[in-house]
């Protein structure tokens, strides 16, 4: 199935989320840590990992302040992020060195920027987020620490969002809709504190517009690294918003956010806050036409992503015949003469040969 209008809405919103909650929140913390060797059955045999002790990595470059990792110690040797192939994952906090360069008993140390909250797209239901699910937690405070998070393990403090439901109202002539859409995010965080930041920053939010950048504007390959080495959500969404063409942008039309009683959130997950937070997109779309994934109206500023190709026109390929060639008679070769053999049967060097 290729990808639908509700594909890119939710990719589109969970992108947004991560960018407002970094900036406006300053919500990151720059770390230097040691990498420790983790040993991963799901990982391409050409590489070993190494974990850091938190995930996820910020790798937005439009955060401010935030240090986006740019290369590791590698047993005493800098590295960069454009040698060697090494490959950063940034969800699950890592980086992935070849095994023509590393082995689990390497060394290897780097500085990053890691998230205050991370931000997952479920399908999970509040009770099995709530009850079900167990957690492990990202030790930004704790300095005893001598090993890495699990790869694939959903870490908190985060953020899951789902989307809940939606439909469509007649909006004007000529089959054009207003979709309304509604996401809930479930949010853990490790302070009362931490939790009313991050409700005051998103009640405040209220009609913003969000752009569409559409579902194959994820930065992350399937490495968890970025596509392109470079990722800046500014630009992104620059590039992708139109304010003169609405199908270019996603209204946010109402924000409503709530805590979980302390009582059940200490049972269910002691150290933790939970809330919750309600939120209504609007899209004014066509729905019944064909859909069309966002495109951009200019490249992207980052230096290492490729640009696609535009106005290029292919010609017709016709042949031209060789032109100035000129053929020389060859003279056929004579046979050699006054060769003489040996007694013993072994050659002699040939003489009195002339070559015509």
């Amino acid at each position: 199935m290729k990808p639908q209008f509700q594909h890119q809405l939710i990719t589109s919103f969970a992108l947004w989320l991560d960018h407002v909650v970094c900036n406006r929140g300053a919500a990151y913390t720059n770390i230097e840590s040691t990498f420790y060797y983790q040993n991963d059955e799901r990982l391409d045999p050409d590489f070993v990992s190494f974990a850091s002790p938190h995930k996820q990595w910020v790798c937005d470059s439009s955060i401010n302040g935030a240090h986006i990792i740019n290369g590791i110690n590698l047993n005493g040797k800098s590295l960069n992020n454009n040698s060697n192939g090494i490959r950063f994952d940034y969800n699950n906090g890592r980086v992935l060195l070849p095994r023509t360069i590393a082995n689990s008993s390497s060394s290897v140390e780097g500085k990053y920027s890691v998230k205050d909250f991370n931000i997952y797209i479920t399908d999970q239901t509040e009770e099995e987020l709530l009850i079900e699910t167990k957690f492990d937690k990202n030790s930004r405070f704790d300095q005893d620490i001598y090993g890495g998070v699990k790869p694939y393990d959903q870490v908190v403090p985060a953020i899951f969002l789902s989307y809940e439901q939606g439909y469509n109202d007649p909006f004007a002539f000529g089959g054009e809709d207003i979709t309304r859409s509604f996401i809930r995010c479930v949010v853990f965080a490790e302070n009362s504190y931490q939790l009313d930041g991050l409700f005051s920053i998103l009640k405040d939010l209220n009609n913003v517009v969000i752009a569409n950048v559409g579902f194959n504007e994820h930065p992350l390959n399937e490495f968890g690294d970025l596509k392109y080495g470079y990722y800046d959500y500014t630009d992104l969404s620059d590039r992708y918003y139109n304010s003169k063409n609405s199908k270019t942008s996603i209204h946010l039309e109402k924000v409503t956010v709530s805590k979980l009683n302390d009582k059940i959130a200490r049972k269910t997950h002691p150290g933790l806050y939970m809330g919750f937070v309600d939120i209504e997109l609007d899209s004014f779309r066509f729905p019944r036409s064909e859909l069309i994934e966002p495109k951009p109206s200019r490249p992207p500023i980052g230096k290492l992503a490729p640009v696609a190709p535009f106005n290029l026109k292919l010609g017709p390929q016709v042949p031209k015949a060789p032109e100035n060639l000129t053929i020389h008679t060859l003279k056929a070769p004579k046979n050699p003469f006054n060769l003489e053999l040996s007694p013993q049967g072994k050659p002699v060097n040939p003489e009195h040969l002339t070559l015509y």
